[in-house]
């Protein structure tokens, strides 16, 4: 089994001839879920998001068609007869990650020292307890947090309470009796990160692509 990651970092909005460009190789449905977003970066993540899963379906060989999208009905994407494939976005970041072997979850979440408390029924006893006595709480919060989005998004099945996720290591978690694998990803500094895959990944590769 192996993953492929793509990610992009958008720091500044793109020249508008830029924008537009990628944005017109995009089916209408597609277009239409970019431009209802009001903030910049908000268009930028949904619109790259779209062109990483482009290009690695193409990286594999393979011609996606966005159109030919499917959802289960809890709303997750995939193709029929491709690879599993997740995205996810924070901040000025946009990742992609596509699993041949299996389902694939990926989370990723920048800093922003918020306070964290607010989500304290989202964790077990013992996982709070590893967060508030952390040497760096707010970086183990968020550490914790995209472990379990993770999972909650390689699932697929349908919506999942973060409660029901229980940590087990740095490197497993379990949800509904199966034990999910999870590979923590530094894309950059400020960024926390990880990647949900059924059984432990033969080979990860992680390339960065600039638009």
């Amino acid at each position: 089994m192996a993953v492929s990651i793509y990610y992009s970092v958008f720091d500044t909005p793109l020249p508008e001839h830029r924008f537009e460009r990628l944005l017109a190789v995009l089916p209408e449905q597609a277009r239409r879920k970019v431009l209802r977003f009001h903030r910049w970066e908000d268009a930028h993540a949904s619109l790259l998001g779209k062109h990483l899963l482009l290009h690695a379906f193409s990286q594999a060989g393979r011609q996606p068609d966005l159109e030919e999208v499917l959802y289960t009905s809890a709303g997750r994407p995939y193709w029929s007869d491709g690879p599993d494939f997740n995205i996810s976005h924070s901040g000025n970041m946009v990742v992609c990650a596509v699993d041949t072997g299996g389902r694939v979850g990926i989370d990723i979440e920048q800093n922003g020292g918020i306070d964290f408390s607010d989500f304290r029924e989202q964790f077990a006893e013992n996982e709070w307890r590893q967060v508030v006595t952390a040497p760096d709480p707010v970086w183990q919060f968020y550490r914790y947090w995209t472990m379990k989005e993770a999972v909650a998004k390689a699932n697929g099945i349908g919506i999942v309470e973060l409660p029901a996720i229980h940590i087990l290591s740095d490197s497993a978690v379990e949800l509904q009796g199966f034990t999910w694998t999870l590979t923590p990803l530094t894309l950059q500094e400020s960024y926390a990160g990880h990647l949900a895959t059924e059984t432990t990944p033969a080979f990860i590769s992680i390339e960065k692509i600039t638009f």
